[in-house]
């Protein structure tokens, strides 16, 4: 399921926008990711790729979100870029969590929007139903990899062999931010079929861009602009707090407050 090599992420290329960071996970991988610094008072994207090579592929890709302000950190997974450790469901989902704990430390106020790219689409979703967000972008989502999987070997058990699920559109329903789905018609990997599902089964669908004769991911498969256009409309949409949804408010599960003391009577 995971590449076994994707190449080495190393240092950022002369002139570029991006910086290379170092995090800790709670399993004490040191992993190298990239980021690129937010102007005042835009969001910052936390980016989790695909399958495929490592972050640094999707540097030019994402230009034009640095060019309109937006900060990003490029998250590296272990196994990947050259980084220790095993690719798995779980350790996937751990690395995300230690790279949006350091941008919510790195720029402390500023809004953290997630976006997932394939299968990193099952680690956003996931990374959203813990922490507040205020987006998710799912770039070519899979409801589940065993869906997948199933849809693909309709002979092999796979629901029961199947190591790293991802079950996506299960865990849906817990995610409390604004959700956009982009999506390539002509994708050959996960039907486009699956990212309507995703769209649909959002407590707060925010729209989604289903492309013609674009194939997987949309982002990096998209021969022209209107991917790129498509998401700085949504991420424009949540700066300039366009995007409201009220339901969420009656689903979100809030601590419960402290009783009150009891107090004693005056002597």
């Amino acid at each position: 399921m995971f590449p076994a090599n994707g190449g080495v992420l190393g240092n950022p290329p002369p002139g570029s926008h991006f910086s290379a960071h170092q995090v800790s996970t709670v399993d004490e991988l040191r992993l190298n990711f990239w980021a690129a610094e937010p102007q005042a008072g835009m969001l910052v994207i936390l980016y989790l790729h695909g399958n495929g090579g490592h972050a640094g592929h999707r540097e030019k890709a994402l230009q034009p979100f640095i060019t309109a302000g937006y900060g990003i950190v490029l998250a590296e997974y272990r196994g990947y870029g050259g980084n220790p450790g095993m690719p798995t469901e779980r350790g996937l989902i751990a690395d995300a969590r230690a790279q949006a704990n350091w941008a919510v430390a790195r720029w402390p106020g500023a809004p953290l929007v997630l976006w997932g790219e394939s299968i990193g689409t099952g680690v956003a979703v996931t990374v959203a139903t813990e922490r507040p967000v205020a987006g998710v972008i799912l770039d070519s989502p899979f409801t589940s990899v065993r869906q997948i999987a199933a849809d693909a070997f309709r002979w092999a058990p796979v629901r029961l062999l199947l190591r790293h699920p991802f079950d996506s559109l299960a865990r849906l329903p817990e995610v409390r931010a604004p959700v956009f789905v982009l999506h390539g018609e002509r994708d050959g990997i996960v039907p486009v079929e699956q990212g309507r599902r995703m769209l649909t089964g959002a407590p707060c669908p925010a729209g989604g861009a289903f492309l013609p004769g674009v194939g997987h991911p949309a982002l990096l498969a998209d021969q022209g602009t209107a991917a790129q256009r498509a998401v700085l409309g949504f991420l424009a949409r949540l700066r300039q707090q366009e995007i409201t949804c009220p339901e969420l408010l009656l689903l979100t599960r809030y601590p419960a407050p402290p009783a009150a003391a009891t107090r004693r009577p005056p002597c």
